[in-house]
């Protein structure tokens, strides 16, 4: 199996890239899910510090699948017309999102007077002095992208399939296969 992208397929790198992120995705949500549902204690502090931690790796994520999807060109899409256009505007919200998440939890967070600890080997200090119009703002993105980024997730999955199932299509071959 080739590590760089093919004009037909992704390479290994691609493919590992891309399910540890959704791998990594699922987590965070169901991460934030159960914490929504503790009450303030030393459990959902847990949670958060864990939620905080896997949101850096996120971050540093999709900044190397960026890199890498300059480095080793993504395969051409398949389709035409109406459906490339919606597959490319898909993919643009989802990686807007990638990065929309992260980015609005570390100003929220941060912008709270919260320190990010990742996982004992450093933290970053939360603002002396909270600032909170910009933590609010970080809690307005995030929320709200949080919503969009489920709907945009379950659109991703069901176009796969879409193409799986119905225009028969290697699509998702693409991605799993050798």
């Amino acid at each position: 199996m080739n590590l760089t992208n093919s004009p037909q397929r992704f390479g290994l790198v691609s493919k590992l890239i891309h399910w540890l992120m959704a791998l990594l995705i699922l987590s965070l949500i169901a991460i934030a899910l159960y914490m929504d549902t503790l009450p303030r204690g030393p459990e959902k502090f847990q949670l958060f510090d864990l939620h905080k931690g896997l949101g850096l790796i996120a971050i540093a994520a999709i900044a190397i699948r960026i890199i890498w999807h300059r480095v080793s060109k993504v395969p051409a899409p398949i389709g035409e017309g109406i459906k490339l256009t919606m597959a490319h505007l898909g993919h643009l919200a989802l990686y807007l999102l990638m990065l929309a998440m992260p980015i609005s939890g570390m100003m929220m967070s941060l912008a709270g007077g919260h320190d990010i600890k990742f996982f004992g080997l450093f933290t970053i200090a939360g603002f002396a002095e909270k600032n909170v119009m910009l933590n609010e703002l970080g809690a307005s993105v995030h929320h709200y992208a949080g919503q969009l980024l489920y709907v945009v997730i379950a659109v991703h999955v069901l176009a796969a399939l879409y193409h799986h199932f119905i225009l028969k299509d290697d699509t998702i071959k693409r991605i799993t296969s050798k």
